[in-house]
């Protein structure tokens, strides 16, 4: 007999689809799950190749469940009711005393802990920090986490969200190719590729900020992770908008170049955590420690 649990979606997919079928707003399930609205479409996305059909249509007015969506959160709703209703018979195991676990993007962890990996052990000598690192649907409270770092809007039901910086995105490149363009950010952008990272093009925010506008451009490159990006720039492959946190250390070594100044944007990297976490000593110290850091 065949195991049926080899024909399941995956279940991260099938958390996302539930949470936005249940808000019919993609931007508020990434608030709600602690990811980004990038990362929930791609988990419905995937979803939607494993079944063979639509569960969204997509329109100027938001979306809606087509038949197909309809009848799996009817399938579904009642199976994570079931499975809350089991788990809270068991009482979650105590984290082991030493060990603080952070849950984050791979571009804050690289970018941003691990730099200050010798800070955190200088501050909290007591604890010993364990990183994980995922993109995919993060549900704290299932997750045996402390902290968890995202990327987006922030906010959602049933979690604490913390702004770790204003959001605004940095316009860089490599400083060869500055100079090339005498330091002149139209003629930067009327030579270069934009480097776009954003599903909302990051691109008209920055002409709406600066005013630069080149008439002749060349197509812009899509790359959708921060960390891709970036070495895309300092190689020189093309121009970016970026969050501060992932490009202050390449410009402070002057393996990028900031060209204009920073640019408005409505998400940031914030930290998430449930509401209450944040009675434990533990997680006051490492809050007040990643909001000095940063």
């Amino acid at each position: 007999m065949q195991d049926m649990r080899h024909s399941l979606p995956p279940l991260n997919a099938v958390r996302a689809f539930e949470v936005a079928a249940r808000h019919l707003n993609f931007v508020r399930a990434a608030e709600e799950l602690g990811v980004t609205q990038s990362a929930v479409s791609k988990q419905i996305a995937a979803l939607e190749d494993f079944i063979g059909a639509k569960l969204f249509e997509r329109g100027s007015g938001g979306v809606s469940l087509t038949l197909e969506g309809r009848e799996l959160i009817h399938a579904v709703s009642p199976a994570f009711d079931a499975l809350s209703d089991s788990f809270q018979r068991f009482s979650r195991k105590a984290p082991r005393s030493k060990k603080f676990r952070i849950a984050t993007v791979a571009s804050f962890a690289a970018k941003v802990l691990i730099p200050r990996m010798a800070s955190f052990n200088q501050a909290m000598p007591d604890l010993e920090l364990e990183i994980l690192t995922s993109d995919r649907v993060l549900d704290l409270a299932r997750e045996e986490v402390d902290l968890a770092v995202r990327y987006g809007a922030g906010g959602g039901d049933g979690v604490v969200a913390v702004p770790l910086d204003d959001g605004a995105l940095t316009p860089v490149c490599a400083p060869r190719l500055f100079e090339e363009a005498g330091g002149d950010p139209a003629a930067l952008l009327a030579r270069c590729r934009r480097i776009q990272v954003f599903l909302k093009n990051e691109w008209l925010a920055f002409e709406k900020a600066s005013g630069v506008r080149p008439a002749d451009a060349p197509p812009p490159v899509v790359l959708e992770h921060f960390l891709v990006a970036a070495e895309a720039a300092i190689e020189g492959y093309g121009v970016a908008l970026l969050p501060r946190l992932i490009v202050e250390s390449a410009i402070a070594k002057g393996d990028l170049a900031a060209f204009a100044a920073p640019v408005p944007w409505d998400q940031s990297f914030y930290l998430a955590y449930r509401p209450g976490a944040d009675r434990r000593a533990n997680v006051r110290k490492a809050l007040a420690w990643l909001q000095s850091e940063v």
